[in-house]
């Protein structure tokens, strides 16, 4: 038996005031990683894309954190 363990990441970038500009997610899986951002408005996105990519950065990071400790405790039973 293979027990595999599976990792969901989620993260927002936001204004000063709250205000959501970009979703991040992430599944880490032993099969795989898959990562995705969504913007949720443009507008605040054009205004601070600086930020939201040193967010996008951050997150990525993270992930890669995540898929380091996966990797390290895959386990196989049997």
């Amino acid at each position: 038996m293979t027990i595999n363990k599976s990792v969901s990441i989620n993260a927002t970038s936001q204004t000063a005031d709250g205000q959501a500009i970009a979703y991040f997610s992430a599944n880490v899986s032993d099969s795989g990683t898959s990562s995705n951002m969504t913007i949720q408005n443009q507008d605040l996105y054009e205004a601070n894309k600086k930020q939201v990519r040193q967010d996008k950065e951050d997150f990525d990071s993270a992930v890669y954190d995540v898929e380091d400790e996966q990797s390290s405790k895959t386990t196989t039973v049997g």
